[in-house]
């Protein structure tokens, strides 16, 4: 495993929050699909006071949107912590180091590694898939950028970048074991897929006490905001890997108020996975309704956000 450089300067307030023991809140912020400025704006300062980072997301789903990185800036700008997400699927290594350089510069303090979505899926389908790193080497390439001051080819860079490094693990499908890889690779917090089968999860987290991985990286529970019945169908039905039990179909479909009852579903979900030993915060999720997200957060009782702890 590739460690915490000690005396490495702290220019992550999400960092620092984990670090001191709070419970982190962070929720995720799709790009628009044009160059409206002023609609990203509008939904990320909608959700300031309501979470402590705020992650825009990298042509989710393999359709074209505004770029993680520059709509990552722009709402840094804004005074809103922000973390990229990063996926292999369309930029090769040299791209990939580019944009971190260029957010780091830009004062971007937290990146998150993924795969990516395949193009095939998207609105793209004809698009060359790239994938010339994997979820794990772009972890390991991010930290020797950061701590060694190298690009990954081993050509020393002129300045070292400083941010905070994530990854993704999936407790509905993947065995402990690649987790495990991900924080040996040097991932330092871990945002999960969203989570519905509590105890397939509660078990997870047991095996990763067990290795000590809740003790090497920070772990962030995935939480799912449904707005209706179709949602929680389409989801069970159609999104492999999510695990959808069948009382949230059902309490979806009878409710007399779906988005209500949604918004109650994601609350009782966080407010039962933070108290899972080793669950240091929630990542809450929505798709096409972000305004939903500060609800589930008061709704669970996690205002108001504690401050931010001092620096060094």
């Amino acid at each position: 495993m590739i460690c915490h450089v000690e005396g490495m300067p702290t220019y992550s307030l999400l960092q620092r929050r984990l670090d001191a023991g709070q419970v982190v809140v962070t929720g995720e912020l799709a790009p628009p699909k044009g160059a409206a400025r002023a609609t990203l704006e509008r939904l990320a300062l909608a959700m300031s006071g309501h979470v402590d980072a705020l992650n825009l997301t990298d042509n989710q789903r393999g359709i074209g949107r505004m770029s993680a990185l520059g709509a990552g800036i722009l709402v840094q700008q804004l005074g809103i912590e922000t973390i990229v997400q990063m996926t292999c699927q369309h930029r090769n290594r040299i791209a990939l180091q580019a944009d971190v350089l260029s957010g780091a510069a830009c004062g971007v303090p937290n990146f998150l590694c993924m795969t990516g979505d395949h193009p095939k899926i998207g609105d793209h389908p004809d698009t060359k898939n790239v994938l010339d790193l994997n979820s794990f080497q772009l972890i390991r390439t991010l930290r020797t950028m950061r701590d060694a001051g190298t690009f990954q080819s081993g050509t020393p860079l002129s300045d070292a970048p400083h941010f905070f490094v994530g990854g993704v693990a999936n407790p509905n499908i993947e065995k402990i074991a690649r987790l495990e890889r991900k924080i040996q690779s040097g991932a330092e917090f871990i945002q999960t897929q969203i989570i519905f089968d509590l105890d397939r999860f509660r078990q997870w987290m047991a095996d990763a006490r067990t290795l000590g991985l809740h003790q090497q990286a920070h772990i962030l529970a995935g939480v799912m905001v449904i707005r209706s019945a179709q949602s929680a169908h389409f989801l069970r039905d159609h999104l492999p890997g999510s695990r959808v039990p069948d009382w949230v179909v059902e309490r979806m479909a009878g409710a007399a108020d779906a988005e209500q009852e949604g918004i109650r579903i994601a609350a009782e979900l966080t407010q039962d996975m933070l108290a899972i030993e080793g669950v240091r915060g929630v990542h809450i999720m929505s798709v096409g309704w972000t305004k939903a997200i500060p609800m589930v957060v008061e709704a669970a009782g996690l205002l108001p956000r504690p401050p931010a702890p001092p620096v060094g």
